[in-house]
């Protein structure tokens, strides 16, 4: 009977599998929106917006207005995810320390040639970044140097800075890479994924009007992509990319803000 109890007792404490999530934990990152989402009124306004709607705050913040964005957030009590820049750009070490302390990212695009000048720019930045408490999340975007995860993945290792890592943006990933891999990708990206932007879309759309929708339109399945970050163990905030969406922006903001609720109430009820 021991032996039988103690089997019992050793099944019990075991792990799930790798490719199973704990039934019992609900996936709920926080939603945050681009900064191409919310230009209407003052920066107070916005933030009560998005704070009324349900938001956890604004990301891709431009350093033009960074610091007054700040502010109004900080009132509010929303944060400001991460501040959208180019490697090279003057304006990073102001940015950088506006956001020192907020476990804030910098999303960092990438338009220099591959190879060790840009990694050591990419190193120094992230050592510097690092002192202030910051993270470095590469932008895979479409026609840049890196424009697809694996020329990130290549630029992380060539950099070798812990802070490093990348950012998954559907609308780019789609216009530059294969659907049908989506699961594949996020999982050799997981290890290095510290944010993930998403918005409603066209699996096989090729404009940004057909990639860039308000989160209840489009045919590509949202739940593909929130089962796959359950899965790979993602911790960190997503990001609601807006670029030329057209309409009401606070109308699209309720829409998008309603569809992600039911996507994730759909995913944590199987």
């Amino acid at each position: 009977m021991s032996r039988l109890l103690a089997l019992l007792t050793l099944c019990a404490c075991a792990p799930l599998p790798a490719d199973r999530e704990d039934p019992g934990a609900a996936f709920a990152p926080p939603l945050f929106v681009f900064q191409n989402g919310v230009d209407f009124g003052s920066f107070d306004e916005e933030a009560r917006t998005l704070l009324e709607l349900g938001y956890d705050g604004l990301g891709s913040a431009k350093p033009a207005d960074l610091a007054a964005r700040l502010e109004a957030y900080d009132l509010v009590g929303l944060r400001v995810f991460s501040v959208y820049v180019r490697l090279g750009d003057n304006r990073i070490p102001r940015c950088i320390e506006l956001m020192r302390g907020r476990d804030a990212i910098i999303e960092l695009t990438v338009t220099s040639p591959m190879g060790p000048e840009t990694a050591r720019a990419l190193a120094e930045l992230a050592d510097l970044a690092g002192a202030a408490g910051l993270r470095v999340a590469l932008y895979p975007h479409f026609a840049n140097t890196v424009e697809r995860i694996a020329e990130g993945l290549e630029l992380i290792e060539l950099a070798d800075r812990p802070n490093v890592g990348l950012m998954f943006n559907l609308c780019h990933y789609l216009k530059s890479e294969d659907p049908a891999a989506l699961e594949a990708t996020l999982e050799r990206a997981a290890p290095h994924l510290f944010a993930v932007s998403t918005c409603g879309a066209d699996t096989r759309g090729q404009t940004w009007s057909e990639l860039i929708r308000p989160l209840d339109e489009g045919t590509f399945d949202q739940q593909r992509l929130l089962r796959t970050l359950r899965r790979i163990g993602f911790e960190g905030a997503v990001g609601l990319q807006c670029y030329a969406v057209s309409g009401d922006k606070r109308e699209n903001l309720r829409r998008s803000k309603a569809a992600w609720d039911r996507a994730l109430r759909t995913l944590n009820e199987r």
